[in-house]
């Protein structure tokens, strides 16, 4: 049996900007929502256009 330890830092996130600039908006948005200056609805939304969702 072999077993394979591995160290946090033996691992390593590879991230693109467009992810990051992603999920920085919507840690952004959440903020916004928890202190209610946006309904749920505009959240939504706004996450959708985060993610490129555009709705008419």
């Amino acid at each position: 049996m072999v077993r394979l330890l591995v160290e946090g830092n033996d691992l390593h996130r590879v991230t693109t900007s467009r992810s990051a600039k992603v999920q920085n908006s919507l840690v952004s948005l959440w903020d916004m929502y928890e202190a209610t200056e946006c309904t749920t609805s505009e959240f939504l939304a706004k996450v959708g256009q985060a993610y490129g969702v555009v709705l008419d």
